[in-house]
């Protein structure tokens, strides 16, 4: 406060005094219109001020938020409609809203999709308020704009999250109602199964139950593929007996045909193949021309430890399947592997089943022998009662020339180093028997370490081929392995399952081999490979005694020895048969 000369107080003084040193009424206004207008300048939000008086409703104030939020300055919005930030994707409900509230004259806000100055979509939530003047009519409207985006991202992503944990919950719910018991059923259906055959029927009808489709097949390493044995409904083409090939593939092979699309097909062969390799549960969608009724195909290898029995391809139909499904396929796959493997486990126990296996080699000293020979080999049987184990192959020229002699038998030994020839028997005949020895114990050291069976062995110049038997597939799958890799020429080129063999009979043999000493053994398998029981005889003792290394008497007494036990046999057989069948026991 100021004070005069003559001490007295001013006019100015005594107002100011009076006042408490507050503006007067001018001055506050002043001072209130300058801080609304710093504080719209300045608010966190876009403001804008559109005059409702004008045609068009044009903006007379943007604020720099506005500007921050659009792109937009206020010296290009002021004098426009604020519709320039309106686009393609501006959706008509909430203009239709801010429309509506204009003609209606209240506050309304909505969420809309913008344009930014440089095209960029953003959410903006635009309150509108009206204005009135001192009569009451709405004069002005004003705006606010909030940029949402984010939080519009956040609640698009949550809907989304949701959506899809009820779909998949709704897949769940689908996958629980499709397979609702099919493993029980399964695991049951493998139980129940007296065969493999019965158990591949009865589990591609439980399937069928739960899928629009299936088959099961078994493997066949000798044609590297699949083979159906079993199939209902739908099942993309692919019959009983088709062979899937798994191993190597190129665009030209065949590929089986039948009802249904070369899509679903090829779908087929590649889950098939892929699943095999990698025994692991493949899926393949099926991108058909409409002409399927199914719309992938899952394929489920069958392997127990280091074994693969097969495949079972499953097929769903308009409902394709779930990523859950593929836990639940891969159990029941084990679950058939495991019955397989007790089946086979049991008939090898029983001796009712076995696996016959074929092999083609070149590169063989035999191939060698019977080339400088002429002539075909027919294995007749192994002997034991040498150092050495010894074979007996049955000779036949390939066309209709002079018997064979020994002298040229031992010649086509002298250019065969590997092939030591022991004795020929009946050199007389057509067909004359040499027993030899092969240097190379590979192959034989394999199929004992295999437990197999030598059952046929066919030698001709270009080829020898061996056919032995398995008691088990798991055997006989490392038995076909091993060969393939020790005999770098080694072809397999046949694979068969057999079932109920006649066991009686080769427990008959094993019984009355276990009762015949080794020179028993080996004089009645020469006696009777090299025609000594033929009339006249095509071997006499002499020559068979001389290839044994044995006088004439003592062969007899081995050979009599030998037919005795072998009468005996039979005969007690006969009798013990007679009486089951008579329902007499023995006391």
């Amino acid at each position: 406060m100021g004070v005069g000369g003559d001490g007295e107080t001013t006019t100015h003084e005594r107002r100011t005094a009076s006042t408490g040193d507050r503006p007067t009424s001018a001055s506050t206004d002043a001072v209130d219109e300058s801080l609304k207008t710093r504080a719209m300048d300045e608010a966190p939000v876009g403001i804008t001020v559109a005059d409702a008086r004008k045609p068009d409703m044009p903006l007379v104030y943007a604020n720099a938020a506005f500007e921050r939020i659009t792109g937009y300055p206020p010296e290009y919005a002021v004098g426009r409609n604020c519709r320039f930030l309106q686009g393609e994707e501006t959706r008509d409900e909430p203009v239709a809203e801010m429309r509506q509230a204009i003609e209606e004259g209240r506050t309304t806000t909505v969420e809309l999709r913008n344009y930014r100055r440089d095209g960029e979509l953003f959410w903006n939530e635009v309150t509108l308020a009206p204005l009135r003047d001192g009569a009451g009519e709405i004069a002005y409207f004003v705006g606010f704009q909030q940029d949402v985006t984010r939080r519009k991202r956040a609640e698009r992503a949550a809907e989304h999250r949701a959506a899809r944990i009820e779909r998949e919950r709704e897949a769940q719910k689908r996958l629980l109602e499709r397979l609702n018991g099919v493993v029980a059923d399964v695991t049951e259906a493998v139980t129940r199964a007296d065969s493999r055959a019965d158990l591949e029927r009865r589990v591609a009808e439980t399937v069928r139950g739960a899928y629009a489709g299936a088959w099961i097949g078994t493997y066949d390493p000798s044609a590297e593929a699949i083979v159906p044995r079993e199939s209902v409904g739908e099942t993309g083409g692919i019959g009983v007996d088709d062979a899937l090939p798994i191993g190597d593939r190129d665009d030209d092979s065949e590929a089986p045909t039948g009802n249904g699309t070369a899509a679903a097909t090829a779908a087929t062969i590649t889950a098939v193949a892929d699943a095999c390799a990698e025994q692991y549960v493949h899926i393949e969608s099926v991108d058909g021309d409409g002409g399927d009724r199914i719309s992938a195909v899952a394929a489920v290898p069958l392997h127990y430890g280091d074994v693969t029995y097969g495949i079972v391809a499953v097929y769903a139909d308009a409902t394709p399947f779930h990523n859950y499904e593929r836990a639940v396929l891969t159990a029941l796959g084990r679950s058939i592997a495991t019955g397989i493997n007790a089946l086979e486990s049991h008939q090898t126990l029983q001796s009712e089943s076995a696996v016959e296996v074929r092999f083609e080699t070149r590169d063989h000293p035999l191939v060698a022998f019977a080339d400088a020979l002429g002539c075909r080999l027919r294995y007749a049987g192994s002997l034991a009662d040498r150092e050495r184990s010894t074979i007996l192959f049955e000779i036949g020229r390939e066309d209709a020339g002079s018997p064979v002699d020994a002298a040229a038998v031992r010649d086509a030994a002298e250019v065969t180093p590997s092939i030591e020839v022991h004795s020929v028997l009946a050199e007389s005949a057509d067909g004359p028997v040499v027993e030899l020895s092969v240097a190379d114990s590979r192959f034989r050291d394999l199929l004992e370490e295999h437990g197999a069976e030598l059952r046929a062995l066919g030698v001709d110049a270009a080829s020898a081929t061996s056919t032995v038997e398995v008691g088990r597939e798991a055997m006989a799958q490392s038995l076909a392995h091993a060969v393939m890799e020790r005999f770098a020429d080694a072809e397999l080129i046949g694979y068969r399952r057999r079932t109920q063999r006649n066991q009686t009979r080769r427990e008959f043999v094993a019984e009355l081999q276990s009762e015949l000493t080794e020179r028993q053994q080996a004089a009645l398998t020469r006696a009777y490979t090299a025609g000594y029981f033929e009339w006249p005889h095509e071997a006499t003792g002499d020559e068979i005694a001389e290839s044994m290394g044995i006088g004439r008497s003592t062969f007899h007494q081995h050979l009599r020895s030998a037919q005795r036990k072998l009468v005996g046999a039979v005969v007690d057989d006969g009798v013990l048969r007679s009486r089951e069948v008579d329902g007499h026991g023995s006391n």
